[in-house]
């Protein structure tokens, strides 16, 4: 399998596996995303367990690999003809998180791009057909101020760190967070910290930052907790719900020398009240032959 999407450099091995490289997923996870790209729908639907549970911002929860294909049919054709870019992979386990962007490939398309995560389960370490899979996103079209360009520009360029630190500094911003400590929380930031929520906004510096996380809404019953968190060399992944059943949030968290500094937030747009297609529902404008009167 030719790998195009690998970061240049990545290496899946195991120290901690006795000096044996596990086998790794994210080919199995590229050819699942190229059948996407292409519009291979048998290929998407070959690619999931029989019994695979998909979940996304667009909803609903499909439980079986023939729904999922015919959910990507309807996707394509009805809210975007898509393309997946600028992917970036953390893999851990049986699990692998890519951080892409999807834009309009299309040429009936208004031109738009919209970041996502998603998130692949796999039952074995053998095994190349995903298990469970949640797409979590953004709204589209981000714009960044100066600040947040260039805190996010220089995460982006830092090459550093290891997954035990990033995993370390990463459980104890959020647990700080999550139970309302917020010196704790702030002594995890680094000082051009940045927040890019793709529904709540862009702050920048560490008070500011903490600021728009406390303010995100939450229901009135329950409390926000992590599910799941896959750390990277400085990167980490981090899903968060009040159901673990019913997933709610993602962040891609960037760290430079062992402090975080941007966290971009996603979201199942649905479960928090967005509904995806009410913004773009006539993106769409087919070109047809004009004829002379």
């Amino acid at each position: 399998f030719s790998d195009p999407f690998r970061e240049p450099g990545y290496n899946p091995a195991d120290p901690s596996a006795g000096g044996r490289v596990p086998m790794s997923h994210i080919p199995a996870v590229n050819a699942l995303i190229t059948a996407i790209n292409f519009d291979r729908f048998a290929e998407i639907e070959a690619r999931h367990r029989p019994d695979a549970v998909f979940q996304s911002f667009r909803g609903p929860t499909l439980r079986d690999a023939v729904s999922i294909a015919d959910w990507h049919r309807e996707f394509l054709r009805d809210y975007q003809d898509c393309n997946y870019a600028d992917l970036e992979y953390i893999e851990e386990g049986n699990t692998v998180a890519v951080r892409a962007t999807i834009e309009a490939k299309g040429y009936d398309w208004r031109p738009f791009t919209q970041r996502v995560i998603e998130v692949f389960e796999f039952e074995g370490e053998e095994d190349e057909e995903v298990a469970r899979r949640r797409l979590y996103a953004t709204l589209r079209d981000i714009t960044l101020d100066k600040p947040a360009t260039a805190a996010l520009n220089d995460a982006l360029g830092y090459r550093g760190g290891s997954p035990s630190q990033t995993r370390q500094v990463v459980k104890a911003f959020y647990d700080a967070l999550l139970a309302g400590d917020r010196e704790a929380a702030a002594a995890q930031l680094s000082a051009k910290a940045t927040v890019i929520d793709g529904v709540y906004g862009v702050a920048t510096g560490p008070e500011n930052v903490l600021g728009l996380l406390a303010s995100i809404p939450m229901p009135a019953f329950g409390k926000l907790r992590v599910t799941n968190l896959l750390a990277g060399d400085h990167m980490a992944m981090v899903e968060l719900a009040i159901d673990p059943a019913r997933p709610r949030y993602a962040d891609w968290v960037r760290l430079v020398d062992g402090k975080i500094q941007v966290i971009e937030g996603y979201a199942m747009l649905r479960e928090i009240g967005i509904n995806p297609y009410e913004n773009y529902a006539h993106d769409r404008h087919l070109r047809r032959v004009i004829m002379p009167i």
